[in-house]
Parts: C-alpha cells; sequence; structure tokens
C-alpha cells in the first residue's frame, strides 16, 4: 500500500502514557519528535487533506478524529486514561449548552462532563455510552415485547421530561438514544443533535 507523502499532519508534542490507543506514537526513542500513522481513511486518491490524526484539547484530552459518518470525536484522558465522547460545536450554539443545563441530573439524559472552550469552537465531553438503541436493535432483529416495552418505557419518559422542561426535540431517531450502562439504561444523546 502506498501512502500519499502530500497530506501534512499536524500533531502536536504530546508525552502519551503507555496504553493510550491513538495514531500518534511516542515510542520510538531514536526520534525524539512523534511518529504520525496516516488514518486508515487517507487513500492516494483523495484530494482533501487529512485533519490531524490527534491534537491535545486543554492540555487535558487528546482528541482523536470522528469516526465515518459521525460528528463525534473519540477523546482520552491524558492522566486517568478514560475515554470519552467530543461534540465539536461553534461558540455561538449556546442553545445546545443551555439545554444541558436545563436538563442536568436526570438519570435519562446523557451528562456533560465538561465544556471546554476554545477561541472558534466549544467543546462538549460526554461520558463514553454502552452503544445505542439502533445498532442494537439492528444486531438482535428482533425484541421480545417485554424488553421492547421496557426500552421504549424509557425513550418515552425521556422525551416527556425533555418537554416539561421546555426542550422540544426536533429529530427522534433510535441512534440519539444510547445505553448509560451495561445494563441497557437508556439516556439521550444531546449531541447528534444538528447545530
Amino acid at each position: 500500500m502506498q501512502v500519499d507523502r502530500s497530506v501534512e499532519v499536524q500533531v502536536e508534542d504530546v508525552p502519551l502514557k503507555k496504553g493510550v490507543r491513538g495514531e500518534v506514537s511516542t515510542e520510538d526513542t531514536r526520534s525524539p519528535a512523534p511518529q504520525v500513522v496516516p488514518p486508515a481513511s487517507a487513500t492516494p486518491a483523495t484530494t482533501e487533506r487529512a485533519p490531524p490524526a490527534a491534537s491535545l484539547l486543554a492540555n487535558k484530552y487528546i482528541l482523536l478524529n470522528p469516526t465515518e459518518g459521525c460528528p463525534l470525536h473519540k477523546c482520552i484522558d491524558i492522566v486517568t486514561e478514560e475515554e470519552y465522547v467530543c461534540r465539536v460545536v461553534g461558540r455561538d450554539c449556546v442553545s445546545l449548552v443551555t439545554a444541558h443545563f436545563r436538563l442536568d441530573g436526570h438519570p435519562r439524559i446523557n451528562s456533560l462532563h465538561e465544556v471546554v472552550l476554545g477561541e472558534e469552537y466549544m467543546y462538549l465531553v460526554f461520558p463514553d455510552s454502552y452503544g445505542d438503541l439502533h445498532s442494537y436493535v439492528r444486531q438482535r432483529k428482533r425484541l421480545r415485547e417485554s424488553e421492547a416495552k421496557r426500552l421504549f418505557r424509557q425513550v418515552a419518559e425521556t422525551v416527556k421530561e425533555c418537554h416539561e422542561q421546555g426542550v422540544v426535540l426536533r429529530d427522534l431517531k433510535l441512534r440519539k438514544f444510547v445505553f448509560s450502562n451495561p445494563s441497557r439504561l437508556v439516556s439521550f444523546f444531546f449531541p447528534l443533535f444538528k447545530t
């Protein structure tokens, strides 16, 4: 496989702890600069420049590239090595953050872990989830009526609570409902709102 050498990748020199997964490696002791592994999606036929493979966010998180077809970035806390999900939005998207604070503390709403303000963007950091309802239903193909009833009740209660707090959900999709723990308690995941 040939790699397009004309693609520029910018990486800040971030000291990584062992075990942190990412596309930046500082393991080579012969070279003081980090090595960058080209993203798997970069092919010689692409004409667009690839964004950085990883970047440092607020000297606290390593922000990785988003997955294809999803606006969310995976980010890793440098100290604790915990994985989070990050949504990058313009600083003018205050209504999204306001909606989160209206519903803060509700057990069925995915909590906002941290908001990082950059020069141009806001970075909304959320705890990682255990999959989404859409993927779960597709994987299972069929649900027993009792399980479908339990999941639907959780979704309906979540939508009801949002409406009672004055938050209107514009585009309901199963993919926006994530499991907040392994026992499949459903939470609504705001970052998938179009902003």
